[in-house]
């Protein structure tokens, strides 16, 4: 195994397995014991004791993420849940969160959850929340627990219940706020300006074009004169561009209070932050109400009204586009000094543009204005009427709305504009969604002697409603500004027979209608038995298959409380525990079980003198008999407490088998389309999770308390239906980074997201040649596999190119000698806290990590390939490369002295063929990272009452401490592609940033 690997794994035995195991030999705490055990968690529709839990289900409460200051509610739990990947997706503000429970069951389709909260569902609900409000998030990861839920379940579902206050509390008024600063953590090493000019030099000089030559020495100097750029003034391009100090101000402010029949909590949160880019930031607005009212001793109700309004600022560095769309490259590649050219470095120079697809990083970045925001309301009413003592009637309506909008300036010099006349470019799109739930239920409970029964019945509807309206609006002055661009896009000038893009519209209707109930039955506080069932239909699917039926039922047993047991010293919990349901997804677009005409002047004809917008179907075929996709699962657990509850923890080895998968899968073009949803393919997850806790020390002035997990699963897939071809059963897919490049594989047997390409093979030494001396001209000795064609754009292959692996030995590199390079599957991964506190003082330390995971650095591919451009900077490893001039200048052809001038050298000649996968770009992607350390000290209880405070903290914080990986790029978690299929790829990633800051909390 690689050493990074298992010194990651030595690391985690030591930082937290040893101590758990020495703690067992401490005496016992003279604190009353804690134990999760004990906790009630909520499972379905109803609140539960965690003894009587059959389900797999993992939980954070307040207390655990009440100290980390954070901003997105997300990186508050980051490997706190066996079984829960979170991670983010670059470091740019307001970065899409990935939250994916026990692997990805959908190949194409969404992989995300399904987020409940308080009763009402939501999408990506940790974005709009603020850590500070969350009274508890329990996950639910088997089916046996998420069928309840049917539609949508089969991902998982994230159970989220925010704080309310108090009856019969007085009215507390809590501040927290802090001021933090974010740097940029770690940068690209490229050639120096020395390095870079003599990289050029071999460029523009190795073929002997005399027109090359002399363009060299105009641009740069005679080889004589290089050796200037040795004490020129380098420009750090990705400094200048993601340097910044970048400031965050956030404040959450929360008044609760009660009477005897009342309670009621008010929640703000105002976030102000800069990204370490410059022109991105991010600002966010959140106000939450939340009021209970006991009408009578039957009746009770409560209202809640949430409202978040959040703009994200900046183009970011890259879109899920390909090169195109790339700004890092820019930074990277961009020459690292000043002249060099007639025009300043800092002035648009169209013509060195147009000759390396380049432009000034900052420019660039001050002519990409963008601005993204989103504005979520939640009203929520529930109302509860407890009809006697053993029948509770509970009615949850909600009403959700989302309004979101891009705004989207690309001044003159970006690639858009040049493509339109040079004239700026807008893009405008605004969505809104709005979505209704009404969930009624009907609780019965009752104890008879030895039996505790819970029965639940209930009915639920949600109607969802979403339209869509977006525009290109093109030839726009060559002056105006952004903020005057989006305000007046009829100032466009259309060249004579032009016209603009038509306006896209989309309308996207949903309908859930849905029956379920659920058993639960307890004998003896012994044995436990759960049943459910959930009937649900949507509209998304066509008449005759809306309808998706999703049993479960689950067993346990409470082994501790076995006559053999309760004297035990060692075992104070014990709980076995079993399950299996059926869960649904049905997440694809309205209406794709009919044909649709879209509009657009992409499809127009010519009429006249101008053109006039035409309709098509689109490039997806109608199927009226898609259907649900179904996940089955499979868990079986154990829930224990180790000598008198001072460990504490859980285990499960489950199975998901996903069919009928909602794949859009590829078609013959002969049918007039390129896709079409499926119900084709199946997939298997398989895993074991397993969490423990510890209080190593709970004394009177000092407490230790651990918390760690460690999660595995594999990930297979079982069939493509009709999607693979029938000798192959497999496909190709491409990540889309590049055009036409297809480096992912699908195929039965594999995980999704394995990386396809060529095995690096190092490069080709003077032995693999014959030389002709009267020629000067290398060739391939016979027997020597050519690579020309696949790295080296059909040109032949000279001593020092890039050399691939020839894995069928028939002589020839070509597409027949791609390969699986891995994938970016973990074998596992987990996370750990700590926190300690003495006296008045507090830390809390929460680590994350991942072994076993391989990123495709794409970013790696790009810069160190020539392409089709001169004048591009590369990596610094570059300068290692094969060499075909001496020091005086001079290109060297004898084999003896070549070799003799490469006798140090390592590195190969950067292709100068069309971009392609290697295992040289496929790195392992095993990291551990501090996520969060924070200290806090608290001012006694005695001195704060005399300041009329009943709490006064001082906390200080640092965000991503450090990283422990062998990966060479920004982030190892890197996920820029946000496609299932193609998972790892880290291409142009915004760099993630370290985040120090400090705070208070007070409480009057």
């Amino acid at each position: 195994m690689d050493k990074k690997v298992q010194s990651i794994k030595w690391l985690y035995l030591t930082v937290f397995l040893l101590p758990v195991l020495a703690m067992a030999q401490q005496k016992e705490p003279k604190k009353e014991k804690e134990t999760t055990i004990d906790e009630v968690v909520l499972v379905g529709y109803t609140k539960v004791s965690k003894k009587d839990v059959t389900n797999a289900v993992s939980s954070v409460k307040a207390d655990a993420i009440k100290d980390m200051p954070s901003t997105n509610a997300a990186e508050a739990i980051q490997g706190r849940m066996a079984g829960v990947q979170v991670s983010l997706s670059e470091g740019s503000p307001g970065a899409d969160v990935d939250i994916v429970i026990r692997g990805g069951n959908s190949i194409t389709g969404s992989n995300a959850p399904l987020y409940i909260v308080d009763g009402v569902q939501m999408d990506n609900a940790l974005s709009i929340l603020s850590p500070k409000e969350i009274e508890s998030i329990e996950v639910l990861k088997d089916a046996s627990s998420t069928s309840i839920f049917g539609a949508r379940g089969a991902n998982g579902v994230v159970l989220i219940t925010t704080k309310g206050g108090r009856k019969k509390a007085k009215t507390s008024i809590n501040y927290n706020g802090f001021l933090g600063v974010r740097k940029i953590q770690n940068t690209i090493d490229v050639l120096d300006p020395y390095q870079y000019v003599l990289y050029q030099y071999e460029l523009y000089n190795k073929a002997g074009v005399l027109t090359d030559i002399e363009a060299f020495k105009t641009r740069y100097g005679t080889y004589d004169q290089l050796g200037k750029y040795k004490d020129v003034k380098k420009r750090d391009w990705q400094d200048e561009v993601f340097g910044r100090e970048a400031f965050n101000f956030t404040h959450n402010l929360a008044i609760t209070g009660g009477s005897d029949n009342s309670s009621f909590s008010l929640s703000l949160n105002n976030v102000q932050e800069d990204g370490i880019m410059i022109g991105s930031g991010f600002k966010r607005n959140m106000a939450n109400f939340k009021y209970d009212y006991e009408l009578s001793k039957k009746v009770s109700m409560t209202l809640n009204a949430r409202y978040s309004r959040q703009t994200i600022f900046g183009a970011g560095t890259s879109s899920t586009g390909s090169q195109g769309n790339n700004r890092l490259r820019n930074a990277v590649r961009y020459q690292p000094f000043e002249g060099g050219s007639t025009v300043n470095v800092d002035d648009f120079d169209p013509l060195f543009a147009n000759e390396t697809n380049l432009v000034n990083p900052i420019l660039l970045t001050n002519n990409e204005v963008k601005e993204s925001g989103r504005n979520d309301l939640l009203l929520n009413g529930i109302l509860e009427y407890k009809i006697n003592k053993d029948f509770t009637f509970r009615s949850v309506i909600g009403y959700v709305q989302r309004d979101e909008f891009v705004n989207q300036f690309s001044g003159p010099i970006t690639s858009l504009a040049r493509q339109n006349n040079d004239q700026p470019v807008v893009f405008l799109s605004k969505t809104q969604s709005r979505r209704i739930t009404n969930t009624n239920t009907l609780n019965f409970r009752k104890t008879l002697g030895n039996h505790k029964l819970d029965f639940l019945v209930g009915q639920e509807i949600v109607k969802t409603d979403a339209e869509t309206l977006s525009m290109n609006v093109k030839w726009l002055p060559k002056s105006i500004s952004a903020q005057e661009a989006f305000a007046n896009i009829q100032s466009v000038s259309a060249p004579s027979g032009m016209i603009q893009d038509a306006p896209r519209t989309n309308v996207l209707p949903d309908r859930i209608a849905s029956f379920f109930g659920r058993a639960n039955y307890i004998f003896k506080n012994k044995y436990i038995l759960t049943a459910s069932m959930r009937a649900d239909g949507s509209s998304v699917f066509g008449p005759g298959n809306r309808w998706g039926y999703f049993p479960a039922a689950s067993v346990a047993w409470k082994v501790a409380e076995e006559e053999f047991l309760k004297d035990s010293k060692v075992i104070s919990e014990l709980k076995l525990r079993a399950g299996y349901g059926l869960s649904g997804n049905n997440r694809i677009g309205a209406f794709l079980y009919d044909t649709f005409f879209i509009t657009s002047s992409d499809y127009g004809y010519a009429f006249g003198t101008n053109v006039t917008p035409g309709a098509t179907t689109g490039n997806t075929m109608a199927n009226p008999d898609v259907k649900w996709e179904s996940s089955a699962s499979k868990n079986i657990g154990m829930d224990f407490g180790l000598f008198k509850g001072k460990v504490y923890g859980t285990l499960d080895l489950y199975q998901t088998d996903t069919k009928d998968l909602l794949l859009l899968a590829r078609i013959p073009q002969t049918s007039g389309y390129e896709y079409q949803y499926q119900n084709s393919g199946s997939t298997t997850n398989k895993g074991i999770e397993f969490s423990v806790g510890s209080t190593i020390i709970n004394k009177n002035n000092f407490t230790w308390k651990i918390d760690a997990n460690i999660s595995s699963n594999k990930n297979t897939i079982k069939s493509l239906g009709n999607s693979a071809s029938a000798t192959a059963n497999s496909y190709l897919y491409p990540s889309g980074w590049q055009n036409s490049l297809n480096d992912f594989l699908v195929q039965v047997g594999k995980p999704v997201g394995t990386y396809w390409g060529y095995v690096t093979a190092g490069r080709y030494e003077i032995s693999d040649f014959d030389y002709n001396a009267a020629t000067q001209v290398y060739t391939l000795k016979a027997g020597v596999p050519s690579s020309a064609a696949a790295a080296n754009g059909a040109k032949a292959v000279q001593p020092g190119d890039l050399k691939l692996q020839d894995l069928n030995g028939d002589g020839i590199i070509d597409n027949k000698d791609m390969t699986d390079l891995g994938n970016a599957q973990p074998k596992f991964y987990g996370g750990f806290n700590q926190t300690f506190r003495y006296k008045n003082w507090d830390m809390s330390l929460m680590f994350n990590f991942s072994v076993g995971n391989k990123v495709y650095n794409a970013n790696k591919i790009e810069y160190s390939t020539q392409y089709l451009y001169k004048d591009n900077n590369m990596l610094a490893e570059v300068a290692n490369r094969w060499r075909w001039f001496d020091d005086a200048g001079n290109k060297v052809n004898d084999p003896t002295a070549l070799a003799a001038l490469n006798a140090n050298t390592t590195g190969w000649t950067p292709p100068a063929g069309a971009y392609f996968l290697h295992s040289y770009a496929i790195e392992d992607g095993s990291f551990l990272r501090l996520n969060n350390v924070t200290i806090g000290y608290s001012l006694g209880k005695d001195f704060t009452k005399q300041l009329g405070l009943s709490n006064f903290r001082l906390y200080f914080t640092m965000n991503n401490v450090f990283t422990i990986t062998g990966y060479s790029g920004y982030d190892p978690e890197a996920n820029t592609r946000r496609n299932p299929l193609t998972p790892g790829v880290d291409y142009a990633a915004y760099p993630r940033s370290r985040f120090i800051l400090s705070g208070v909390d007070i409480t009057f």
